[in-house]
């Protein structure tokens, strides 16, 4: 129960008690007011004393009635002495931290101010955004040196460009990051108390973005570190820079799309590098798929020829073993014969050998099954209009 209804309650309380005991006194003084008419009763003294005793016993009661509402009106206000207590000593923590943040808003007011100050200049200006960039990619775990570099030079032609950061990809592919976008105007805009200036100053911050961007485009970042995307990133330090620029002009990105600048803040940087690393490891592996394509068509290819040149091969033995069986036949038909007549007559002779049988060797060995050929134009094999011919006589 708080305070102020434990004040209400007691209040009541004390209220009704203090009305029984003055409509108590009012109805006695009332009655002792009364004329008393003349009868053959009693004497007057009697009466007043009657009365007085009457009197003496209608206080008696009030006080024995009012015994208890005594006594819960000391519990209740030693209920409230606590909570009086209890209240000042927290009331005296609860200044004691209200000074705490008084002077802790007061310190960072002070510093917010130095901080605005300091931010006008665009050197401090440049100096903190690539300060803010940094941090934001090593919180997305890169490391400094091996995943970027932060102001790095490079030639193009007779110029040369040296954004705030290059990351570094897959495969020796970057992206570019500029940091210095200008918000000066936004600043102002926060420490006027006219709406009409402030306004003012937004729509002055949302042409200051638009020149930059325009200016960022022109520079040959893209050309300079190829293989790159076709972008440039802006990063903007902080995410009320970009929401109060949309809130004045919505077709501020499709400006910049439209350019070639992707204008990125710390919420969403990471997550754009994330993209175009993944969208990059994608393209390498497309990429990869078309060469396997190209070798395994090239090898087929090869394969074939190959194969070509094994028939040929088997052609020009089938047409060996056809000569050999051709000069066999003729030598068997014409030589042999005569030799076999002379072993035959016994004719002496140095050797006790006989003419030896002489075979003719198969044209066409058996047929390869399909299964057993992985290529069936290299396997097919035309057979010789003489394959199947026998000994020439």
């Amino acid at each position: 129960m708080s305070t102020s209804t434990l004040a209400t309650v007691a209040f009541l309380l004390i209220s009704v008690a203090l009305g029984a005991v003055l409509g108590w006194l009012g109805h006695a003084h009332w009655q002792r007011r009364q004329p008393t008419a003349p009868t053959a009763g009693p004497s007057a003294a009697e009466q007043q004393q009657a009365a007085l005793q009457a009197s003496q016993q209608r206080r008696a009661d009030v006080a024995e009635s009012l015994a208890p509402l005594e006594k819960a009106m000391d519990r209740l206000g030693l209920h409230l002495r606590e909570l009086e207590a209890d209240r000042a000593s927290e009331f005296s923590s609860l200044r004691g931290q209200v000074q705490a943040m008084m002077r802790a808003s007061t310190r960072l007011s002070d510093r917010t101010d130095q901080l605005v100050t300091a931010l006008r200049s665009p050197n401090v200006r440049g100096r903190w955004g690539e300060m803010q960039l940094e941090r934001v990619v090593e919180l997305g775990g890169m490391v400094k040196h091996v995943d970027f570099n932060p102001q790095v030079s490079a030639h193009f032609g007779s110029h040369q460009v040296r954004p705030d950061l290059l990351v570094h990809l897959s495969s020796g592919r970057h992206i570019v990051v500029d940091a210095k976008v200008p918000f000066s105007s936004y600043l102002d805009a926060l420490e006027a108390q006219d709406p009409e200036e402030h306004a003012a100053f937004l729509r002055h911050h949302v042409h200051q973005m638009r020149n930059h961007i325009t200016t960022l485009s022109g520079k040959d970042y893209i050309e300079a570190f190829q293989p790159t995307p076709e972008f440039v990133v802006l990063f903007v330090p902080a995410d009320p820079f970009l929401d109060a620029a949309l809130s004045v002009d919505p077709e501020l990105l499709e400006f910049a799309f439209s350019r070639n600048i992707v204008i990125a803040t710390p919420t969403t940087l990471f997550s754009l590098l994330r993209t175009v690393a993944l969208g990059w490891r994608q393209e390498d592996l497309s990429d990869k798929a078309r060469e396997v394509q190209r070798l395994g068509r090239e090898l087929y290819s090869r394969v074939n020829t190959v194969g070509e040149h094994f028939n040929k091969v088997g052609r020009n033995l089938e047409k060996a073993v056809d000569a050999f069986n051709s000069t066999l036949g003729s030598f068997d038909s014409r030589v042999m014969v005569t030799s076999r007549r002379l072993a035959e007559m016994d004719i002496p002779a140095r050797t006790d050998k006989h003419p030896p049988q002489i075979s003719p060797v198969e044209s066409s060995p058996p047929p390869a099954a399909e299964s057993d050929c992985p290529l069936p134009p290299a396997c097919a094999r035309p057979r010789p209009e003489n394959s199947g011919r026998g000994r020439e006589t």
